[in-house]
C-alpha cells in the first residue's frame, strides 16, 4: 500500500498502470488487487477521473479524440469508461474547428497561390499527416485540410 500510493502521489494513474507497476516491484497478484481496491475504496484510484482529466488535458494541447482514445485504452482504461469520460464532459472542443485551426497555423508562413499544384498538394499531403499524427479522423482531416487551402488561397489573390 505504501508503495502504491507513493507511485500514486506523483500523478494520476489508471489501475491498469498501477497494477503494472506492482508486479513490477514483485509484488503477488493478489496483495495488488487488494491495495488497488482499498484504494479505489478511498477513491484515490478512479479510472473514470483520470480519463477525465487526461481528455481534458489532451485536448487543450490540440490532440483529437481519436488518439485520446487510443492512448486512454493503452493506459487500461476500458472502452466503457472512456465514453462516460467524453459523455460527462461539459464542453469539449469541436474538432472540426481545432484541426481547421491547426491546418491554418501550418500554412501561416506559406503563400499556395504562387506554388504549382504539386508543391500545394506536398504541403497538404504534409499538413494532413501532422493532423493524423494528433490523433484527428480521416473526413476532418479532409475538410480541415481543404478548408485552410481555400482560405489561404482566397486571402492571397
Amino acid at each position: 500500500m505504501e508503495r502504491a500510493s507513493r507511485y500514486l502521489a506523483y500523478k494520476p494513474r489508471t489501475r491498469q498502470e498501477l497494477t503494472r507497476h506492482l508486479q513490477g516491484r514483485g509484488f503477488p497478484e493478489e496483495e495488488i488487487n487488494a491495495c488497488a481496491d482499498q484504494l479505489e475504496e478511498y477513491n484515490l484510484l478512479n479510472d473514470l477521473d483520470y480519463a477525465s482529466l487526461y481528455i481534458e488535458t489532451m485536448t487543450q494541447q490540440g490532440r483529437g479524440m481519436e488518439r485520446i482514445r487510443r492512448e486512454l485504452a493503452a493506459k487500461g482504461v476500458d472502452r466503457n469508461t472512456i465514453e462516460d469520460a467524453i459523455a460527462e464532459m461539459e464542453e469539449l472542443p469541436d474538432e472540426e474547428e481545432l484541426a481547421l485551426e491547426q491546418a491554418a497555423r501550418m500554412l501561416e508562413d506559406l503563400e499556395p497561390a504562387g506554388l504549382d499544384f504539386r508543391e500545394r498538394e506536398k504541403i497538404k499531403a504534409r499538413i494532413a499527416r501532422r493532423l493524423a499524427g494528433r490523433g484527428f479522423r480521416t473526413d476532418t482531416i479532409y475538410r480541415a485540410v481543404r478548408q485552410a487551402m481555400e482560405r489561404a488561397m482566397n486571402e492571397e489573390g
